[in-house]
């Protein structure tokens, strides 16, 4: 009883802290008329401060203690390359769309530094749908799948998934210590919010991205398609060691 209202205590922080986090953003940009962008680590969650932002045409930044920067929006709309570099976490360079004069997303996990065997997955979204859930799946006869419902798949923790996000925004995040260039691997993300609408479009809306580490870097990032009904976003399949895009949006028949 104690573990499950400590749950509580702790998802309800997280999400009130998510929420007034996103509408102190909402303010600021109305006041200052700068743009914010914040990073969170991959595996817990919290904000990262120090860490150094490059934006393609804008200049370089540091995080402040809410792992947030500000900057003035550029000219014109588009898509910016953006990198970001801390200690004790992998550089990550990914990219950065303004719509609107306006961040089409602003909120970035990073992977802490990984064994270089390790792979780590991870997803950011929006508010909506609340409840998008990641499932990492290891075919064959020794094979295992990792998701909400088994989040710990082997006992030496080698198979796990670190953060399940259930209010929206992520992280959530699988972190498997090895694989096997003689397996195939399958990593997909279902809408579970909307699992009863099979032809939702909530998932295709959620401006979901996956950044996928290993080798000790950044290996591949998918964003969602866009404007595509379905519940599940087969992402990709790692096929003798290489990520091999599929980032397809279906519907459950």
């Amino acid at each position: 009883m104690k573990y499950f209202l400590l749950s509580i205590i702790i998802i309800t922080v997280s999400l009130t802290a998510q929420v007034t986090t996103k509408s102190a953003d909402v303010f600021e940009e109305l006041e200052t008329g700068n743009l914010t962008l914040r990073f969170f680590n991959a595996v817990n969650g919290h904000s990262i401060a120090g860490g150094v932002v490059q934006i393609e045409t804008i200049g370089e930044m540091q995080t402040d203690e809410e792992g947030k920067v500000l900057f003035a929006p550029p000219e014109q709309d588009g898509i910016l390359t953006a990198r970001f570099a801390a200690e004790g976490y992998i550089p990550t360079e990914f990219p950065l769309e303004i719509m609107a004069g306006t961040l089409f997303f602003n909120r970035v996990s990073i992977s802490p530094k990984l064994d270089i065997k390790f792979v780590r997955i991870v997803v950011d979204w929006d508010k909506e749908p609340r409840d998008l859930d990641a499932h990492f799946v290891k075919t064959g006869n020794d094979g295992y799948h990792i998701s909400f419902r088994n989040m710990r798949v082997l006992a030496d923790g080698s198979g796990m998934l670190d953060i399940d996000a259930i209010h929206g925004y992520g992280p959530e995040t699988i972190t498997v210590k090895e694989v096997s260039k003689k397996s195939v691997y399958e990593y997909s993300l279902f809408d579970y919010s909307n699992q009863n609408n099979k032809n939702a479009t909530g998932l295709s809306d959620s401006k979901a991205t996956v950044k996928v580490y290993g080798d000790g870097k950044l290996l591949k990032i998918f964003q969602v398609p866009r404007k595509k009904e379905g519940t599940i976003w087969n992402v990709f399949r790692i096929e003798q060691g290489q990520v091999r895009e599929i980032n397809q949006v279906v519907t459950i028949r």
